[in-house]
């Protein structure tokens, strides 16, 4: 969809340019109008300003430098001037323009051309404009269903690799290479917070904001996207606990003793509990007319309840390995990252 945007905003720019304006420049128009396409519509409002203003200042210091140096010591000082102007934060990242335009117009012989100036400036406008128009328009870049999509899938792998821990856990074989795989791709991969701000962002004085504002916005995806950036690290742990529990060895460090079975039930009983909890998250909030409510009111009570009771059994039997009063400190941190559920629901129902 992106190539039919850009190959609409070229050809309406050039036919501004060359049939309607007649300018003798008229590339400048599809050109600048390219630049524009592919951001979001508030930011290329920002871009289309900088586009304008690059030029306008390029041709301005190409027009003084050839006023007032010879032709080397003009190229060189417009060169030299538009580079220390272009490095102004306010004109990033586009500020190199104010020194590359100087020096073409210096090259083209056209500095001093009002005429040409004044249709490589309107050329540039011209483009810039029907960029943002285009790209306002003409299906807009909505980063919010992306970031919708990015969510809900890291919940579904969450869920997936608790699912597999639990199931480690009870069989006493666990593939870990693999297991630390999936908890690096996850550490490593756009962060689902970042993600939803980039996808709120877009959605300023963009048209389909209205759609998702029926929804919820980005609103309703916030709780996930904090639970999902919070728990990173308890999933890390309940990993490394797990390897640490299905060694080859299968003993507990410095003992003879086997790992309870009870223990070892109960550690998987509660990985699953949470597991359950992750996928029930990915059930789109935006298409429930309670969101979270599910989870709120089932997962959350069965995980606290699970984490309890494998609490005082492992307060009860004392087991000398760290690895299991490390999945339950890993539970209870998901268990506390979950419980922004409850706050979202009682908020909305507050409002």
């Amino acid at each position: 969809m992106s190539a039919v945007k850009c190959t609409v905003a070229v050809l309406i720019a050039w036919w501004l340019a060359d049939r309607v304006l007649q300018s003798p420049e008229a590339f400048l128009a599809p050109y600048a109008a390219l630049f524009i396409i592919g951001t979001t519509v508030r930011s290329s409002v920002a871009a289309a300003a900088r586009q304008v203003t690059v030029v306008v200042l390029g041709v301005l210091v190409a027009a003084l430098a050839t006023q007032t140096l010879p032709e080397l010591a003009a190229i060189a000082g417009a060169v030299a001037v538009g580079t220390i102007l272009g490095r102004s934060r306010w004109l990033a990242p586009d500020g190199m323009w104010v020194a590359i335009t100087a020096l073409l117009v210096l090259l083209y012989g056209t500095a001093t051309d009002a005429t040409l100036v004044f249709h490589r400036v309107l050329d540039v406008t011209v483009g810039v404009l029907v960029g943002v128009a285009v790209n306002a328009l003409v299906l807009p870049p909505d980063r919010l269903s992306t970031a919708r999509d990015l969510i809900l899938q890291r919940a579904e792998e969450l869920s997936a690799l608790l699912a597999d821990l639990a199931h480690g856990l009870r069989s006493g074989r666990h593939n870990s290479d693999r297991g630390r795989q999936r908890v690096w791709d996850l550490h490593k991969s756009t962060g689902a917070g970042a993600a939803l701000s980039e996808g709120r962002e877009s959605l300023r004085g963009n048209m389909r904001s209205v759609g998702w504002a029926r929804v919820g916005g980005s609103r309703v995806y916030q709780p996930i996207a904090t639970i999902l950036d919070d728990t990173l690290l308890q999933v890390s742990v309940l990993e490394v606990a797990v390897e640490a529990l299905t060694a080859s060895e299968d003993r507990l460090e410095g003992s003879t003793a086997p790992i309870p079975d009870q223990l070892r039930c109960e550690a998987a009983g509660l990985i699953e509990g949470f597991s359950a909890a992750f996928d029930k998250l990915t059930w789109d909030p935006a298409h429930h007319r309670e969101p979270y409510l599910h989870v709120v009111h089932t997962a959350l009570p069965d995980a606290r309840s699970r984490l309890e009771s494998f609490r005082e059994t492992v307060q009860r039997r004392q087991p000398s390995s760290g690895a299991l009063q490390a999945i339950a400190l890993a539970a209870d941190g998901l268990w506390a990252a979950l419980t922004v559920l409850d706050n979202f629901d009682e908020q909305r129902e507050h409002h």
